[in-house]
């Protein structure tokens, strides 16, 4: 892989991670994932019930020097003025068969924190895959050391962590009809494809939606029209998936007909190469045509002048003979 490739692969997968964690950190968008993947669908967790929490421990490195860890999003769940739980996103673009390492610092290094204060909470980490590779995750901790030659009493006690990943492009249709909010839209769009059905589901943030599309699909149609659609709903319009899928379908049919054009332009001028190489016109007058008549470009008439005198001739021609 060329080093130009590798850059542009990293901004893609930066692009999409930062529009996750924009997008994640709408209360309304966390608590629907929340509900969704933990609660099974039932709303437990409530927007107005979450504060930001830290998404900055340490850790020591190798060296002895003390690094900076992050998570994507991370939020309390509070009930009277306490913290209940804390829930945490990670945005994963590719396989990390490591991950489950990560995890155990991020969350220790949360617990660790709590000894030396006065509340202690559990902490949940759920990791929402966006990559297109099937990713064959170790789950816990156990899986991740099978490959030891470790004694069966060593197993015995190995505290556990597990690793919760979702696979955010190939979400089943039950675990997407748990999602209420536009996380909804997205997952559908995503699993779907070609075959996705818009609903009559308003978009609440459509600027969110639309940049978190557009980074995992990489369309350039739903940034470039997304102050047409945050312009609709400021005057108290209704946006949903099928004003967007609407816009896709006349983007198709003008792409169709351009398309249509072109393969009948290119019938004729075949047609009419055919006729003049029976009739033993020169070269130099059958693409000087093509050119003025037809409007194709050097090469593209010298190569369909090509392929007629190999159909007729059975021979091949050399390019700009």
């Amino acid at each position: 892989m060329s080093l130009r490739l590798c850059i542009y692969k990293g901004r893609q997968m930066g692009q999409k991670d930062l529009a996750a964690k924009q997008f994640e950190r709408s209360p309304e968008v966390f608590a629907d994932i929340v509900n969704a993947l933990i609660f099974e669908g039932k709303q437990v967790v409530f927007p107005k019930d979450l504060q930001p929490a830290p998404t900055e421990s340490l850790y020591p490195a190798a060296d002895g020097a003390l690094r900076s860890q992050y998570n994507d999003v991370s939020k309390y769940e509070m009930k009277q003025g306490r913290i209940v739980v804390q829930y945490t996103l990670e945005n994963q673009s590719g396989p990390d068969y490591k991950i489950v390492l990560r995890k155990a610092g991020y969350e220790g290094a949360i617990y660790r924190q709590q000894y030396d204060g006065e509340e202690t909470y559990p902490v949940i980490t759920l990791v929402l895959y966006w990559g297109d590779r099937v990713w064959n995750t170790d789950a816990d901790l156990y899986q991740f050391f099978r490959k030891k030659r470790l004694h069966g009493m060593v197993r015995k006690y190995i505290d556990n962590v597990r690793v919760h990943v979702y696979p955010m492009k190939r979400l089943s249709e039950q675990v997407r009809q748990r999602f209420q909010g536009d996380m909804k839209i997205v997952v559908d769009y995503l699993a779907e494809g070609k075959n996705y059905e818009p609903t009559d589901q308003e978009i609440a943030d459509v600027a969110g939606t639309m940049r978190m599309l557009h980074a995992l699909t990489e369309d350039t149609y739903f940034i470039n029209n997304m102050e047409k659609l945050e312009a609709v709903q400021k005057r108290g319009g209704k946006v949903t998936m099928c004003e967007v899928v609407d816009k896709f379908v006349q983007r198709g049919r003008k792409q169709g007909i351009k398309e249509g054009i072109k393969e009948e332009k290119n019938r004729c001028a075949t047609a009419f190469v055919r006729e003049t190489l029976m009739q033993k016109q020169s070269k130099e007058y059958i693409i000087g045509i093509l050119q003025t008549c037809f409007q194709l470009k050097e090469e593209e008439a010298d190569n369909l002048y090509r392929e007629g005198c190999e159909r007729e001739q059975g021979t091949e021609v050399p390019v700009f003979t």
